[in-house]
């Protein structure tokens, strides 16, 4: 990890070669069902983005927040796969 990592004196910005993006998840109810009501209004789907079940019921969202706010839905089999 260390030939991965540069800055190492005090007051460097440290910085990787790899890259991470925030994501929230969110699985409250009222707020995914907030976003079904958006999806919906903006002609869009809230089939699970991962397995494309359309009939399952989605457990989760995933926010980017970066990027104008991409959110993928998530059913309960494919969330509880996740790493």
């Amino acid at each position: 990890m260390r030939s991965q990592l540069t800055g190492s004196l005090q007051g460097d910005t440290l910085e990787s070669d790899l890259n991470f993006v925030r994501v929230e998840l969110i699985d409250d109810p009222a707020a995914i069902a907030e976003f079904g009501f958006e999806a919906r209004c903006e002609g869009e789907d809230m089939s699970c983005r991962r397995c494309g079940d359309a009939k399952g019921s989605i457990a989760a969202i995933l926010v980017v927040p970066a990027g104008g706010h991409a959110r993928w839905a998530l059913c309960a089999n494919c969330l509880q796969e996740l790493p």
